[in-house]
């Protein structure tokens, strides 16, 4: 965890103090914007997810102005069910139970069957920590789902969409900025202003441009998938300039998941656009996308020779490093291609290969929060394996419908995707493929809040008459 927070700090006095100061300046400025109804929770809610890049790392790198917002949604909601003015429906009731009953019974196997785990001291940890991570992570999201379905009336999919474009608009033209900061000028000071880290400024790590550019985004990779589930809605409002600009920005970030994003948005957008049942949609695209990278490991020696071939070439750098970096075993040793997709090495590979040897707790999962207390030797070989060894941190998934499984088991897989990919009869198309699109994205982005948004506005917003109204997109031009 300490290194990972080292990486976040400025080696400045001045700017971290800015950096420090801005998440409590944006979550109090846009809580007032809110209350004054100059914006809605989904602009809220958005404008903070946008905004990530500056954190109070001095407390955690979590600390962002969405953490204030959804903590003080938490308050506000846990206020009005206890005073009596909040109900909770009875399928919302075992979401909000769901962690304590999935904690109950990896705690039953582990005292009646087996003990995969492993923690310092008397483990009193082990069973505090789920209730850290249930009023840390799981219980401020289920809050914010609970307000926006309060505020529903005044919310609709068109004004998500146009708040979307608007975003994407201000963070294109704020990635021209930091390229223009570190390119051009090469003062890191400034670009660690802008909201850019030091780790992405170094060009041996970076990419030709020796940048890597995350607007205010909390990394490149979170900017790169922004870009590419808002390129849809650009195209479908013809705003076909502005779709472009984002696909160019984004790869500039050099991020593996935005090209998959864009496969996802072929398949969903182009291939599979007017199949009609939404979760047949998404499986089906998921099996045609697990598909080709089956093909892609098949030829991965190939791919790995052309890259080497052309390593000096600034489109090869662009498109294939990275994916060539995952894919290669000679360096790493340890295969990490399951299903054809290269897993991260000191990410996802560890639960796989913990999952793989206690298969037991693919039901349950290992417990929500619990993945602190994974066997620090299934960490060996890479940066995290000294701080797993210490019992320091967390694990937090990149793959989220893996990280659902891993978390939560197959029982609360199944539960949680039942109750994010309902719809309403009558859906306009568009919508209805547009969650399938976020459903998709999600296996491979950590989009929470968007898959969180698009089903609940899939089911409790109001829909607007048109899709191509030019008056709430004037700011784009």
């Amino acid at each position: 965890m300490e290194t990972t927070v080292l990486d976040l700090k400025s080696s400045n006095l001045f700017v971290e103090v800015f950096k420090e100061m801005m998440p409590l300046i944006i979550a109090l400025t846009l809580l007032y914007l809110y209350y004054k109804k100059r914006i809605n929770i989904i602009d809220m809610l958005l404008y903070a997810f946008a905004t990530e890049a500056y954190t109070m790392i001095y407390i955690g790198p979590t600390f962002s102005s969405s953490f204030f917002i959804a903590m003080f949604i938490m308050a506000d909601q846990l206020h009005q069910l206890l005073t009596g003015r909040l109900y909770i429906r009875n399928s919302y009731l075992w979401l909000l139970l769901l962690p304590l009953i999935l904690q109950i019974m990896v705690m039953m196997i582990t005292a009646f069957y087996k003990n995969p785990f492993e923690w310092q001291g008397s483990g009193m940890s082990f069973y505090l920590r789920p209730l850290y991570f249930y009023i840390k992570t799981y219980l401020p999201m289920f809050a914010i789902g609970s307000k926006i379905v309060q505020d529903r009336h005044s919310l609709s999919f068109d004004a998500f969409c146009n708040t979307m474009m608007r975003i994407a608009v201000f963070s294109c033209w704020m990635g021209v900025i930091q390229l223009f900061v570190l390119v051009v000028l090469k003062n890191q000071i400034l670009g660690q202003l802008l909201g850019l880290q030091e780790r992405y400024m170094y060009q041996q790590i970076n990419g030709p441009l020796g940048i890597r550019i995350q607007a205010l985004f909390a990394e490149p990779k979170v900017f790169s998938a922004f870009m590419s589930v808002t390129i849809p809605i650009f195209l479908y409002n013809r705003k076909y300039r502005y779709a472009l600009w984002a696909f160019m920005m984004a790869t500039i970030t050099s991020s593996q998941t935005f090209w998959t994003n864009i496969l996802s948005a072929g398949i969903v957008f182009l291939l599979l656009y007017r199949w009609p049942v939404v979760r047949l949609k998404i499986l089906t695209s998921l099996g045609i996308i697990v598909g080709m990278f089956m093909m892609v490991a098949g030829m991965k020696d190939t791919l790995m020779k052309l890259y080497l071939k052309n390593r000096n070439q600034p489109v090869y750098q662009m498109l294939l490093e990275r994916s060539v970096d995952r894919y290669d075993t000679k360096y790493w040793q340890q295969d990490n291609v399951y299903l054809g997709i290269p897993l991260q090495r000191d990410m996802e590979l560890p639960i796989v290969n913990f999952l793989q040897d206690n298969p037991y707790l693919l039901a349950t999962g290992y417990g929500p929060g619990n993945s602190m207390f994974i066997p620090a030797s299934y960490f060996d070989g890479n940066l995290r394996y000294e701080n797993r060894f210490e019992g320091v941190g967390g694990h937090n998934l990149n793959m989220r419908w893996f990280y659902v499984l891993a978390e939560f088991g197959l029982i609360g897989l199944i539960f949680i995707f039942w109750l994010v990919t309902r719809s309403r009869p009558g859906l306009p198309l568009f919508q209805k493929n547009y969650l399938v699109f976020i459903a998709v994205c999600f296996f491979f982005s950590q989009i929470d809040l968007f898959l969180l948004m698009t089903s609940l506005l899939c089911v409790y917003g109001e829909v607007s008459p048109s899709m191509h109204s030019e008056e709430a997109i004037t700011a784009l031009a």
